[in-house]
């Protein structure tokens, strides 16, 4: 049965003018918002079946160290308290699981947890990517002879700072098993890809286990495979042939679910008078925890930097291991990028527009900028440097690209005998408003209202979907929604042809009317009513599981800042952002502007405010929480302006990571251009502000 979809609602947007008429569909809100809203929608952390066991890991509490004891049969000794199991005996950072508890109620599990009153002998530890990152390593002698040779150098440090994944609903599974089959309720990414890794863990084949993901709050990576929480689940599960939940808490949600890691930039360019970057080197470190890689995206390709040479280290320490975040190592490195640019524009008097304009590698660019510009009143920008009052006004730019990633997907459309239509795909939501993307792909191929349109996504059961990672989901099922929808229509055409006597390749729908040779001939319930008890199927496949790097259709995109910094104060106020993206054809207006603007709040949140801090001490964080670690709220966040770059745009493109890439580069050069020194390192927080005006050194010379 499709889900309730049948009544979306229209509500007209009055602000952004310049974005109508571009999308198939202009003003349909979600299908499921009202759900959400009401909160009817059913989340995997809303189910809670008879007869569940609720389970949490026995953690470590500080930044490193060997379990010497637990008290396990005190823990079992309460009541309700079904198993205390100890897998491990090191903790490598706070919050490394080393065992679990299983317990018949949450208070009767809270209570265990206490009293197992666990021993713990510290070990060396360490915090941060300055305790381990080395310094940069000397210069080869022909390129140290290059930058020398040039008439001008910049040789600095960037630095960011991680950025927790903390999802709204927090990490987590519910497995229902029930000895030869089992269903899993798990907040993820990919409804198929939750069971990597699991192979074994439910003790029956991964055939017989279904995924169930109605609704997803929150991911941005972190959720894209089979999780730990899913993998304890499921064995405790099969162990006692009962539902099994859990889910982790807030805290647990900062200390082990992944992160956007630290990195460290060193830069070394050369460069002549006008701009032109003759050769450089740029050695990057990613502060990764306990594994992982940390890539800095940097170069990033969108602009000739000439002979840069590249290198790039990871650097471990004692904290939870790196997973995706939003666009992985790109906004570390457009905040790097960016702000070296606007450090070699203001050695040589340039503009740092033009100055880009200049370097661009792609044709779209400069276009985006221009619009860009023009939209933030880039003409007033003043001089980097050039103003003394207490509250100055800066100006930002920076660029984003993403690619077209290919990935299977399969969709089918069902056309009912009472005119009503269902679309499916096992592909998950995960709040970009997939469903309705669905429904709106359907009803426009069909040429029928969206209000006949039924959605079912997030199941395994159902057609094949990838997963929400790579900004993959769209531009692979609307093809193939899209498909299956040309091959539904054509077997109702060929039905009806035999019906009336006529050619099917005449046939065409509008509007809910049934045309021959451009005729009315009857309406779209009366055709399908013709089917009787039977239904109509067409299917849909994109890539047919072979999957390859599409090296056209890429998306681009500028954005702009405008804002206020107040030089006695260190405080910065952003005003405005303006964000022109490329990114095919529009499906959902409302629901593509959401994703831009989204993308940008994020990035705002990470140049100015969120950061995880670690006690030098013990090793443990020191803001694990909400109330501490600081997001952007509801009046820190700035009017944003999403801009659609419609030249030359056709089929669905990628659009869920590009927003977030260049809002912290390009929030930094506007700080930069407002208080006449740059602050090279994220969060921009007000003490940094103010250090940086109390006497910054170093910079292009």
């Amino acid at each position: 049965m499709a889900e309730q979809t049948r009544m979306p609602t229209a509500l007209p947007t009055g602000n952004r003018p310049g974005n109508e008429n571009f999308a198939l569909n202009d003003h349909t809100s979600r299908l499921e918002g009202v759900a959400k809203v009401t909160g009817a929608a059913r989340y995997s952390k809303d189910v809670y079946l008879p007869d569940t066991l609720f389970a949490a890991f026995i953690r470590c509490p500080i930044g490193a160290g060997t379990l010497l004891s637990i008290d396990g049969a005190a823990a079992r000794a309460i009541p309700g308290v079904v198993e205390v199991e100890r897998f491990g005996e090191e903790g490598k950072y706070q919050g490394h699981p080393v065992g679990y508890v299983v317990a018949e109620s949450p208070a009767a599990l809270r209570r265990a947890m206490r009293a197992l009153d666990p021993k713990w002998k510290p070990l060396r530890f360490s915090t941060s990517i300055e305790d381990e990152a080395p310094d940069a390593p000397a210069l080869p002698a022909d390129l140290a002879r290059k930058i020398r040779s040039a008439p001008r150098r910049l040789s600095v440090i960037y630095t960011t700072q991680v950025q927790t994944h903390s999802s709204a609903e927090s990490h987590g599974s519910v497995v229902d098993h029930r000895g030869d089959s089992a269903t899993l309720y798990a907040s993820t990414q990919g409804t198929f890809a939750a069971l990597d890794g699991l192979d074994d863990a439910f003790g029956i084949p991964l055939s017989e286990v279904e995924v169930r993901c109605e609704h997803v709050g929150g991911g941005f990576g972190s959720k894209l495979r089979g999780s730990r929480e899913s993998l304890y689940a499921a064995r405790i599960a099969a162990r006692h042939k009962r539902p099994v939940r859990l889910f982790l808490d807030r805290s647990e949600e900062h200390l082990d679910t992944g992160n956007r890691p630290s990195s460290r930039t060193h830069v070394d360019i050369g460069f002549t008078n006008d701009g032109n970057i003759l050769a450089g080197r740029i050695q990057t470190y990613g502060g990764v925890g306990v594994a992982g890689n940390g890539g800095v995206t940097f170069p990033s390709g969108r602009y000739e930097l000439g002979d840069v040479v590249k290198d790039h280290e990871a650097v471990r320490f004692n904290a939870c291991a790196e997973r995706p975040f939003r666009a992985p190592g790109r906004p570390q490195g457009a905040f790097a990028e960016e702000m070296m640019l606007d450090e070699i524009a203001t050695a040589i008097g340039k503009d740092p527009l033009d100055l880009r304009v200049g370097l661009s590698t792609h044709s779209d660019l400069p276009d985006l900028f221009r619009i860009g510009a023009e939209r933030i009143g880039w003409d007033q920008r003043r001089p980097t440097g050039s103003q003394t009052s207490v509250l100055r006004r800066g100006f930002g730019v920076g660029a984003t690209n993403w690619a077209r990633f290919p990935s299977r997907a399969e969709c089918e459309v069902t056309i009912n005998a009472d005119g009503s239509v269902e679309a499916r795909t096992g592909t998950q939501d995960i709040g970009t408003g997939q469903r309705t993307a669905m429904a709106v792909c359907v009803a426009d191929r069909l040429g029928i209202p969206l209000h006949l349109v039924g959605v079912r996504i997030g199941s395994s059961g159902l057609p094949y979907g990838p997963a929400s990672g790579g900004s993959v989901t769209l531009h692979n099922t609307a093809p193939a929604m899209t498909m299956a929808a040309d091959d539904a229509r054509s077997q109702l055409f060929r039905k009806l042809a035999e019906r009336i006597g006529d050619d099917d390749a005449e046939f065409t729908v509008h509007q809910g009317q049934i045309l021959n040779h451009n005729e009315p001939v009857m309406a779209w319930a009366e055709a399908c009513s013709m089917l009787a008890n039977q239904t109509i199927t067409g299917r849909g496949n994109r890539n047919d599981g072979v999957v390859r790097y599409d090296k056209d259709g890429h998306t681009y995109g500028a954005q702009f800042v405008d804002l206020m910094v107040d030089t006695e104060t260190g405080q910065i106020r952003v005003d405005r952002i303006v964000a022109v993206q490329a990114c095919g054809q529009v499906v959902l207006r409302k629901m593509a502007e959401s994703q831009i603007i989204g993308g940008v709040t994020q990035g705002v949140s990470y140049a100015l405010y969120e950061d995880r801090i670690l006690d030098r001490n013990v090793g443990a964080m020191v803001n694990p929480n909400l109330e501490m670690y600081k997001w952007a709220g509801a009046r820190d966040v700035p009017r944003i302006e999403p801009v659609f770059y419609t030249k030359g745009q056709s089929s669905p493109r990628s659009l869920g990571e590009p927003p977030t890439i260049p809002t912290a580069g390009a929030i930094a050069c506007a700080v930069y251009n407002a208080i006449g020194v740059p602050v090279r390192s994220l969060p921009l927080t007000p003490d940094k502000v103010l250090a940086a005006l109390d006497g910054a050194k170093g910079g292009a010379r």
